[in-house]
Protein backbone atom coordinates (compact mmCIF):
# COMPACT_ATOMS: atom_id res chain seq x y z
CA UNK A 1 0.00 0.00 0.00
CA UNK A 2 1.68 2.85 -1.03
CA UNK A 3 0.91 6.45 -1.01
CA UNK A 4 -2.89 5.87 -0.35
CA UNK A 5 -5.26 8.82 1.16
CA UNK A 6 -8.62 7.91 2.91
CA UNK A 7 -10.67 9.55 5.46
CA UNK A 8 -10.24 6.71 7.65
CA UNK A 9 -7.32 4.22 7.68
CA UNK A 10 -5.28 5.83 4.76
CA UNK A 11 -4.42 2.04 3.60
CA UNK A 12 -6.19 -0.20 4.51
CA UNK A 13 -10.06 -0.01 6.68
CA UNK A 14 -11.82 -3.70 7.95
CA UNK A 15 -14.44 -3.12 10.00
CA UNK A 16 -16.73 -5.52 12.26
CA UNK A 17 -15.21 -8.47 10.01
CA UNK A 18 -13.21 -11.92 11.14
CA UNK A 19 -9.71 -12.88 11.32
CA UNK A 20 -7.04 -10.71 9.47
CA UNK A 21 -4.11 -11.51 8.12
CA UNK A 22 -1.22 -9.90 6.41
CA UNK A 23 2.29 -11.49 5.70
CA UNK A 24 4.87 -9.06 4.16
CA UNK A 25 2.50 -5.86 3.69
CA UNK A 26 4.10 -2.69 3.55
CA UNK A 27 2.20 0.91 4.15
CA UNK A 28 4.13 3.39 2.71
CA UNK A 29 3.38 6.97 2.82
CA UNK A 30 -0.57 6.22 3.35
CA UNK A 31 -2.42 9.74 4.40
CA UNK A 32 -5.23 9.25 6.51
CA UNK A 33 -8.15 11.98 7.29
CA UNK A 34 -8.60 10.75 10.68
CA UNK A 35 -6.96 7.44 12.02
CA UNK A 36 -3.94 5.10 10.80
CA UNK A 37 -2.43 3.68 7.97
CA UNK A 38 -4.25 0.15 8.74
CA UNK A 39 -7.46 0.73 10.45
CA UNK A 40 -9.33 -2.79 11.92
CA UNK A 41 -11.93 -2.00 14.22
CA UNK A 42 -14.28 -5.25 15.40
CA UNK A 43 -12.44 -7.58 13.67
CA UNK A 44 -11.56 -11.07 15.43
CA UNK A 45 -7.76 -12.17 15.46
CA UNK A 46 -4.98 -10.09 14.16
CA UNK A 47 -1.98 -11.51 12.64
CA UNK A 48 0.49 -9.50 11.08
CA UNK A 49 4.11 -10.64 10.05
CA UNK A 50 7.52 -9.12 8.39
CA UNK A 51 5.44 -5.76 7.66
CA UNK A 52 6.59 -2.74 7.68
CA UNK A 53 4.66 0.82 8.31
CA UNK A 54 7.13 3.72 7.00
CA UNK A 55 6.08 7.59 6.60
CA UNK A 56 2.29 6.67 7.19
CA UNK A 57 0.92 10.45 8.41
CA UNK A 58 -2.86 10.61 10.26
CA UNK A 59 -4.41 13.69 11.73
CA UNK A 60 -5.38 11.87 14.80
CA UNK A 61 -3.63 9.38 16.76
CA UNK A 62 -2.36 6.48 15.94
CA UNK A 63 -0.29 7.36 12.97
CA UNK A 64 0.05 3.48 11.42
CA UNK A 65 -1.74 0.94 13.45
CA UNK A 66 -5.49 1.26 15.17
CA UNK A 67 -6.97 -2.12 16.28
CA UNK A 68 -9.72 -3.50 17.95
CA UNK A 69 -11.32 -7.08 18.34
CA UNK A 70 -14.79 -8.06 18.55
CA UNK A 71 -13.83 -10.83 20.67
CA UNK A 72 -11.84 -11.89 23.85
CA UNK A 73 -8.63 -13.67 21.44
CA UNK A 74 -5.92 -13.18 23.16
CA UNK A 75 -3.66 -14.55 20.61
CA UNK A 76 -3.64 -11.50 17.94
CA UNK A 77 -0.25 -10.58 17.47
CA UNK A 78 2.84 -8.44 15.73
CA UNK A 79 5.48 -10.61 14.30
CA UNK A 80 8.67 -9.13 13.04
CA UNK A 81 6.98 -5.61 12.01
CA UNK A 82 8.69 -2.48 11.88
CA UNK A 83 7.47 1.21 12.49
CA UNK A 84 9.99 4.07 10.69
CA UNK A 85 9.05 8.12 10.30
CA UNK A 86 5.03 7.62 11.31
CA UNK A 87 3.46 11.08 12.12
CA UNK A 88 0.36 11.62 14.06
CA UNK A 89 -0.63 14.41 17.39
CA UNK A 90 0.83 12.90 20.46
CA UNK A 91 3.52 10.92 18.35
CA UNK A 92 1.61 7.46 18.68
CA UNK A 93 2.07 4.95 15.98
CA UNK A 94 0.02 2.52 17.62
CA UNK A 95 -3.15 1.79 19.38
CA UNK A 96 -4.66 -1.51 20.24
CA UNK A 97 -7.85 -1.32 22.30
CA UNK A 98 -7.43 -5.12 22.68
CA UNK A 99 -5.02 -7.27 23.79
CA UNK A 100 -1.96 -7.79 21.31
CA UNK A 101 1.25 -9.75 21.73
CA UNK A 102 4.27 -7.95 20.43
CA UNK A 103 7.14 -10.18 19.29
CA UNK A 104 9.08 -7.59 17.02
CA UNK A 105 12.91 -5.71 17.94
CA UNK A 106 12.73 -2.88 19.55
Amino acid sequence: FSECTAEWGGGMYVDNSGDVALESARFVECTSGTQAALYLNGIERLALTNSQFVDNIASQTPAALFFTSRIAATDSILRNTTFFRNSAPGNITILAASPLTWDCPL
